[in-house]
């Protein structure tokens, strides 16, 4: 149960850090610097990914690492599938809301 928690709350907190990296204070007239802060995140949450992995493997025993994995998996993908499944059902199928069709 530890495994999945810190599983999925390594992913969670990863991302949520990502988010805010990229998107405060963000500015649509300047792209190149939104994908310099893109590029920016990513790397610092690859960093935080690994090292707090890396924490967790040392310092706790009996660590399932397959259970780890699976949550971070499972949690990684779960909002990509929730979006798909949410945009499938709003019945849009890729519509443009500014359409008159």
């Amino acid at each position: 149960m530890v495994s999945v928690l810190i599983g999925s709350g390594v992913c969670l907190l990863a991302n949520g850090l990502f988010a805010v990296a990229v998107f405060r204070a963000y500015r649509a007239q300047y792209p190149e610097r939104l994908l310099l802060r893109m590029y920016r995140a990513e790397a610092a949450k690859l960093a935080l990914i690994i090292g707090l992995f890396v924490v967790a493997f040392v310092t706790l025993d009996g660590l399932n690492i397959p259970a780890l994995l699976a949550a971070y998996l499972v949690t990684q993908v779960a909002s990509t599938l929730i979006a798909a499944q949410w945009e499938t059902q709003s019945g849009d199928h890729g519509k443009n809301r500014h359409d008159k069709n």
